[in-house]
């Protein structure tokens, strides 16, 4: 088999998937792919770099530039977002793994701003609460259900769906000031 970045990203979304986070080891991933772990490291540095790649797959949708994306609502965008997140076991853990290491944050930041239409640096701030809440919901839900599922625990201690939604309308409302003001 031809080892490309590709197919290590591939094998890294079904560890991902399949055990989560904390057994997305190097060494799982050359074993899954039948290479020795040296082979890895032609395709990428170390595993952070790796954690950002898959992060970057995970998030293709959002990353998107408005012309290409029908995700022009900021709240529609953040919607994407946490519903891409979801699609992954520990999506959302990766993915806060791969914004505190790299330019990645900014690319989002950059993407949500130019939604919110906001003029001067309150685009930008306003931009960075509605991800990192986007972020923190989705972490402590996937958190959550993981740990149900896990121990057989009653989900009704879950965080709510329509709680993100509302969360996200008051954050909106509070950025539509913004705008008017």
């Amino acid at each position: 088999m031809r080892l490309s970045r590709e197919k290590i990203l591939e094998a890294g979304l079904d560890i991902l998937n399949s055990y989560g986070l904390a057994d997305m080891t190097m060494r799982r991933l050359a074993t899954h792919l039948g290479v020795a772990p040296g082979a890895l490291y032609w395709h990428f540095a170390n595993k952070q770099t790796l954690i950002e790649s898959i992060a970057r797959t995970i998030l293709a949708p959002a990353l998107q530039p408005i012309s290409e994306s029908s995700e022009s609502d900021p709240a529609t965008w953040c919607t994407v977002l946490r519903n891409t997140l979801l699609l992954h076991r520990d999506g959302a853990e990766l993915v806060s793994a791969a914004l505190s290491m790299t330019s990645l944050h900014g690319e989002l930041l950059d993407a949500l701003a130019t939604r919110l239409a906001i003029p001067g640096g309150d685009g930008r701030v306003g931009a960075a609460t509605l991800l990192h809440f986007v972020m923190g919901s989705t972490v402590l839900e996937q958190s959550a259900r993981q740990a149900a599922e896990s121990t057989g625990t009653d989900s009704a201690h879950l965080p709510a769906e329509e709680d993100f939604y509302r969360g996200l309308e008051i954050i909106r409302s509070g950025l539509n000031t913004l705008r008017q003001g």
